[in-house]
């Protein structure tokens, strides 16, 4: 064995030799674990365009002991705001966070170099690599009440087919609004693709608008014109009749032709309109007056077969009648009409004995005094409701008079054969003020014709 002198000891060559070894191998080591730590950083930068969204993504890659660590920062650009949203949900769901305004940003490791672990990057992330396209549009635009059938997508990966696509969707087709479909293809443990569908349900169809009655009418000069009705249903916001405006500009004093229009609009804007013909004749100089046949049996008045009750003409203490039984259906028949309308008719007062009356009456001349108290409240025997033909109906109340449902009775109550018994500014012929609320029954043709007249029943069967 050779040995070596150095100064005083003596050391075998091959020792030295092992021991010059072992320190080359642990400088090596060390500089190279110091170059891992702060060198070595590479990057790599790659776009992904799609029809309805695009992303940008920076990659870099860091040594770290035997790891490479791998840091991507995600920037997203699109022309829709739902498809950012549907994105946004995908990546944080993969493990990103947020790093600005669609901006994200994922860490994480792989075992080896960087190097390696970059090469192996681009290849997976090469267009070549994975084939991943939708089927049919990316913007579908379906009618609300249509089915839709989704075309699914094309997936390959490394040139095998593969059916491994994660779906998330938000569609519904019974609401109008815009929807997206997800499409996840995962390539590998870090990279997933992804396509987007667009689903915008719409409603193109016009509403339904029905008018009721004829769609000519024709009056005699000064015949007031009473709005037949009209109706209107959508396919999607159903019944939208309220909704109905009508431009109404006809005047029963001018002879000449007029047109009513209606018009309605859905809430995605689709508008019909409907026309109505109406024809005022020119005026006729001859006035048919009826005279007045007036009839008194057991103590009630008849004039022209119609029962006549005011100040002048009184009934019977014992006259108990009750409530007329068609006079009532047809008013059940009004309430309805008006109530499928919004309007509230409800029964307040129908039918009253003679001592029901009476206590009524001392009641209000208790309050307000019997002058007073004979304008709004009939004597007992002096009363309609004593009939059975006579309702208050929706509120007995001066604040009654402007309401939607004081109007409606007003144009419509003919139509089920009531009048309204004590018209405005008629009191100095009726001897009671205003009572929008208070309908009397004369049957469809009568109060048809008395409507018509202008006139107070009074006036109409020549009393007056």
């Amino acid at each position: 064995m050779v040995t070596i002198k150095l100064g005083k000891k003596k050391i075998k060559v091959f020792n030295l030799l092992v021991l010059i070894i072992i320190s080359f191998g642990i400088i090596y080591a060390l500089a190279s674990l110091i170059f891992m730590i702060f060198s070595s950083k590479l990057s790599y930068k790659y776009n992904v365009n799609y029809d309805n969204y695009k992303v940008s993504t920076l990659v870099t890659f860091k040594n770290k002991w035997s790891s490479c660590y791998v840091t991507e920062k995600i920037k997203e650009t699109s022309d829709y705001n739902i498809i950012s949203k549907s994105y946004a949900n995908d990546l944080l769901n993969d493990g990103y966070k947020i790093n600005g305004k669609n901006t994200y940003k994922r860490v994480f490791k792989i075992k080896g170099s960087c190097k390696q672990v970059m090469n192996y990057y681009k290849d997976v992330h090469d267009p070549k690599y994975s084939l991943f396209t939708l089927n049919g549009s990316n913007n579908e635009v379906i009618e609300y009440g249509n089915n839709y059938v989704d075309p699914y997508v094309k997936g390959k990966i490394n040139g095998k087919d593969s059916k491994d696509v994660e779906i998330r969707s938000n569609y519904n087709g019974n609401k109008i609004g815009s929807y997206v479909i997800s499409y996840s293809l995962k390539i590998d443990k870090y990279y997933t693709k992804r396509l987007y569908r667009l689903i915008n349900v719409v409603d193109t169809v016009k509403p339904e608008l029905v008018l009721s009655g004829k769609s000519t009418i024709t009056l005699d000069y000064g015949q007031k014109y009473s709005e037949p009705g009209f109706s209107a249903t959508d396919n999607y916001d159903g019944e939208i009749t309220n909704n109905v405006k009508v431009n109404n500009k006809v005047n029963e004093t001018k002879p000449g032709v007029y047109k009513i229009t209606y018009s309605v609009s859905d809430l995605s804007k689709n508008k019909v309109s409907a026309h109505r013909t109406v024809i005022i004749n020119k005026k006729n100089s001859a006035v048919s007056k009826i005279r007045p046949d007036i009839i008194q049996k057991d103590g009630i008045t008849y004039v022209n077969g119609i029962i006549i009750v005011n100040k002048e003409y009184s009934l019977p203490k014992d006259y108990d009648p009750k409530i007329s039984k068609k006079a009532y259906k047809a008013l059940k028949k009004m309430q309805n009409d008006a109530l499928a309308l919004g309007l509230d008719l409800s029964l307040v007062s129908g039918y009253r004995s003679y001592q029901t009356q009476k206590e009524l009456f001392e009641k209000y001349v208790e309050k307000d005094g019997e002058e007073l108290a004979n304008t709004y409240s009939a004597r007992p025997g002096q009363s309609e409701h004593q009939t059975g033909l006579a309702f208050d109906i929706g509120r007995v109340d001066k604040s009654f008079y402007d309401t939607p449902e004081a109007k409606w009775i007003d144009q419509n109550a003919h139509l089920y054969g009531f009048i309204v018994r004590y018209p405005k500014d008629k009191q100095d012929v009726t001897g009671y003020v205003y009572e929008p609320w208070h309908v009397r029954y004369l049957g469809t043709l009568i109060a048809t014709k008395v409507w018509e007249s202008k006139l107070t029943l009074e006036e109409y069967l020549g009393l007056k």
